[in-house]
């Protein structure tokens, strides 16, 4: 399911009655889906694991793909433009893609991005 579809299902949010994601995000949310960006549908927790510092555990899907993305687009960092897939990643980007994390989920953001 793509990222948007997701969040038009749950209202305009990640988390059933949750706050609504900004306009400014939603953008952010399409340029995400147009590189091919998808989450898995079931809803159940996925588990993540911080390269950097060994930490592991489970995250909402939504945020759990946001994190994926970070780390393999940081993966391509020295070799080049960065990129996902066969799309160049602008660092405005990606870094707009740290804050949404931090934005929704300030514990996953400590434990697996800063």
């Amino acid at each position: 399911m793509n990222l948007t579809s997701f969040v038009n299902l749950n209202g305009g949010s990640i988390f059933n009655g949750g706050q609504k994601l900004t306009k400014p995000q939603m953008n952010l949310l399409v340029k995400l889906d147009a590189m091919g960006v998808t989450m898995q549908e079931d809803g159940l927790p996925v588990v993540v694991t911080n390269n950097s510092s060994g930490f592991s555990g489970p995250l909402h899907p939504f945020i759990a793909v946001l994190v994926e993305w970070v780390y393999e687009v940081y993966s391509t960092y020295h070799f080049g433009p960065m990129h996902y897939g066969k799309t160049k990643v602008a660092i405005g980007t990606f870094d707009r893609v740290r804050y949404l994390i931090l934005a929704l989920d300030k514990q996953a953001f400590a434990d697996f991005i800063d």
